[in-house]
């Protein structure tokens, strides 16, 4: 009787097993969405390095391969205007007996951009970038220089192209939602050489700037070498956050470079607010101008200092290999910290505040629990992210396709993007916020 009962467990046991083997090879061969993603990125070859047709051809498939099995977008097939744009480039690759990295990562490119989506792009990693010696920016609609000895200049031509032609072919092979954050990517990203490149500038030799006085209307051609070395105008590293008190104004300033949800930061917020009590502050203000993003916890955590017993937050759509799970919305309790502030709380936006920077705006406007302040961030609440890292076996290009699709918590407002409570430059967010605190006190 005891045999008998042995080789049952041993049968049922076995059968677990196997079961379970099952399972997982199943999870990690068609459900995991992390599943061959790249660990440790390598950098990519040279620009001008040069593949044959048929590796570029295997690099822009295995791109095309990866979004159509990880893209919540891609459920049923590529959309049809990136099954277009991906016959276009494909076509037009397999007419040449060689292809350059650039000219592929240009082909890709225009392939992701068709998606509409910020987070799904592709691009190069090199250790050591050239720069040029200045930085751009917009002032209005005019790109000028935002540092060194040219800084105020009207940029008129960089390499003989006139900006606004470098601009409009920006847009075409760039990945955005809103054109502010292309706007924002080309000046940002313009003094980069990979940039120059992929803008179809030479960077084989010196590169001629075409400035404008701004004052008498005065032009001159500027000729800049590229170098490896920082951004010009960047500062030395800086913490994720700090914060500073006024006491004399009733104001604190918290100020987020990047939102990294860690110790450091809980603790830096549970100083920050117990500041506030000490000082009796009766307002605060969240500086997310500059913010690219990270992780959208920083926003929950922040909230656990409010006086609000729960909140709604936004729901979301997470596709597992051939499964779109859908989350329903729901109402967070809200798991509160002391000491509670109950003033009243401004957040301070760009067009450069991105991804959970704009979900922490975000968070904070459709709940009603404080005044946005600035311009329209520069991706939509309700769009694709969480991404997924890839490189391409030939050129080792680095992509990123997303795979859940976040509704923000007022969906009836979803198919708008966020717009602050009061419109106004970044620059001036600040100004304006002490304007309206001043008002009412």
């Amino acid at each position: 009787m005891k045999r008998k009962w042995s080789k049952h467990i041993i049968f049922f046991l076995c059968a677990f097993i196997l079961c379970a083997i099952a399972l997982w090879s199943a999870w990690q061969l068609w459900f995991n969405p992390y599943r061959g993603t790249a660990s440790d990125l390598r950098p990519s070859e040279e620009l001008e390095t040069v593949l044959t047709s048929q590796q570029a051809i295997e690099d822009l498939d295995y791109i095309v391969q990866r979004l159509t099995e990880r893209h919540p977008a891609c459920m049923n097939g590529l959309p049809d205007s990136v099954q277009l744009a991906y016959e276009r480039e494909r076509m037009g690759i397999t007419t040449l007996p060689e292809v350059s990295v650039l000219s592929l990562w240009q082909s890709a490119a225009s392939v992701l951009s068709s998606l509409g989506d910020a987070h799904t792009a592709v691009g190069v990693n090199y250790e050591n970038r050239v720069r040029l010696p200045l930085a751009f920016t917009w002032k209005d609609d005019t790109l000028t220089c935002s540092s060194g000895e040219y800084d105020g200049y009207i940029v008129v031509e960089i390499g003989g192209v006139s900006t606004d032609d470098l601009y409009q072919r920006f847009p075409t092979q760039f990945s955005y939602e809103l054109e502010s954050w292309a706007r924002h990517s080309f000046a940002s990203r313009l003094n980069r050489g990979e940039y120059l490149s992929f803008t179809g500038i030479d960077t084989q030799k010196d590169i001629p700037l075409l400035l404008e006085e701004p004052n008498n209307g005065g032009r001159i051609t500027a000729m800049f070498a590229l170098h490896e070395s920082v951004a010009v105008g960047a500062e030395k590293t800086k913490p994720n956050f700090d914060y500073s008190v006024d006491a004399s104004s009733g104001m604190e300033i918290f100020t987020l470079r990047q939102c990294v949800y860690d110790e450091e930061y809980k603790n830096g917020l549970r100083d920050f607010f117990t500041a506030v009590q000490e000082n009796n502050i009766r307002s605060v203000i969240v500086d997310l101008r500059g913010n690219p993003g990270g992780n959208s916890m920083v926003a929950n955590e922040f909230v656990r200092y409010l006086p609000v017993d729960s909140y709604l937050i936004g729901t979301s759509e997470v596709r597992f290999g051939p499964i779109l799970w859908k989350n329903k919305p729901q109402n967070r309790k809200n798991q509160q910290l002391t000491p509670v502030f109950s003033g009243d709380v401004y957040a301070l936006t760009g067009t450069d505040t991105f991804s959970s920077a704009m979900d922490f705006a975000t968070l904070i406007s459709d709940n009603k629990l404080g005044t946005v302040v600035g311009e329209v961030p520069g991706n939509m609440p309700s769009s694709y992210g969480d991404i997924l890292y890839f490189q391409t076996p030939n050129a080792r290009l680095v992509f990123t396709v997303s795979y859940k699709y976040f509704i923000r918590p007022d969906a009836s407002k979803s198919d708008s993007p966020l717009v602050p409570d009061v419109v106004v430059p970044a620059k001036d967010a600040f100004t304006e916020t002490m304007r309206l605190i001043e008002k009412v006190r």
